[in-house]
């Protein structure tokens, strides 16, 4: 007798989860569906700004690798 209970008390858990589950997965879908149809529609009316300013060819962005080496300035001695 126990055991039905167990088993019953499970099948009802296992319900519920899926019923979360897909009421979950509905409300990303929809939400999703909605961002599509915004995206879309704002697309066409006006295009996302840039995030960072361009920086000119001779610029220094400190991340850049520039072609060229630059010369060394400053002279390195060792005493011993």
């Amino acid at each position: 007798m126990f055991a039905l209970f167990l088993v019953a008390l499970f099948a009802l858990t296992a319900v519920a989860a899926l019923g979360v589950l897909a009421d979950s997965g509905l409300r990303w879908w929809s939400a999703f569906g909605q961002l599509r149809r915004e995206v879309i529609r704002t697309a066409i009316v006006a295009p996302l700004p840039d995030l960072r300013p361009t920086i000119s060819a001779g610029g220094c962005s400190g991340f850049g690798r520039g072609g060229t080496r630059q010369p060394v300035k400053a002279s390195i001695s060792r005493v011993a």
